[in-house]
């Protein structure tokens, strides 16, 4: 298991949000992560950023930044597509921009597209056949060795139900612990269905209907979770994602989290 962190968890906020890609500081980040091991990175694209994201205009220059600081970016979370108000789901103006993500991912080696159907972008209201559809639509775009991680807020035996229709190649899970926790719904249950699919995993907790908080502290009883997947065998990313604590530095409290993490899955510090 290799234990990253969400882009921007290290450095203030741009604009109070939750996550959103660090614009002034991305490169300060990587130096701070390196500063304390962390050296895998899932990166962000975000709507109010799209254009100013450096991996759109500079690869070189972000290739040669994380080079430097001895990370590399394991995953990619597309909250663009989350954001971008439109009434489809899954639009041609969205399937352009995916496109060209996954040009950049191929330039950067990125391996893994999370792509958050959660929100008003949920397919939990669709038919499995209108799901399936829905997804064969990017199925085409994607290039050899890039994998598309489907982050949802669907039912553990509908997501089994899912997958066997998609082309497991191509299509796995990225399993968030906080999302599921507030879903309700149980880890046993949902690594019992597709275990086998989860190929990243955000570490987060978060109240049952609630808000994300500290590790810990919420319903997700993520030391299970974590217990649960090493017995299992999982070998693949863990990306913190865990909540801010205001008052708290961002860098001592991520350090804090991977301690915890690393703890929970018997890894050496």
């Amino acid at each position: 298991m290799k234990i990253g962190f969400m882009q921007g968890r290290l450095v203030k906020p741009v604009k109070s949000k939750i996550q959103e890609f660090p614009v002034n500081d991305w490169e300060y980040e990587l130096e701070l992560a390196n500063n304390i091991n962390l050296n895998l990175i899932e990166w962000v694209i975000d709507k109010n950023s799209i254009d100013s994201n450096p991996i759109f205009f500079n690869t070189e220059y972000v290739k040669n930044s994380l080079k430097k600081n001895h990370i590399e970016i394991g995953s990619l979370s597309d909250d663009f597509f989350l954001q971008i108000d439109n009434p489809e789901i899954i639009s041609n103006k969205i399937l352009i921009h995916i496109e060209n993500v996954f040009k950049k991912m191929i330039e950067l080696e990125i391996p893994l597209y999370v792509l958050p159907l959660l929100e008003s972008k949920s397919i939990k209201d669709l038919e499995i056949k209108e799901q399936v559809a829905l997804l064969n639509k990017i199925k085409y775009l994607v290039p050899p060795k890039i994998k598309i991680c489907l982050e949802t807020d669907l039912k553990p035996e509908t997501v089994k139900i899912l997958f066997e229709s998609l082309d497991a190649n191509i299509f796995k899970i990225n399993y968030d612990i906080g999302n599921s926790a507030y879903e309700g719904f149980s880890y046993e249950d949902e690594f019992n269905q597709y275990f086998n699919l989860i190929e990243n995993i955000h570490i987060k907790d978060r109240l049952y209907k609630g808000s994300t908080v500290p590790l810990g502290e919420g319903d997700a009883k993520i030391l299970d979770v974590l217990n649960e997947i090493k017995i299992r065998g999982y070998k693949k990313n863990l990306i913190l994602q865990a909540a801010r604590i205001n008052g708290v530095n961002d860098v001592k409290l991520i350090s804090k989290y991977k301690k915890f993490v690393e703890d929970a899955v018997g890894k050496k510090h």
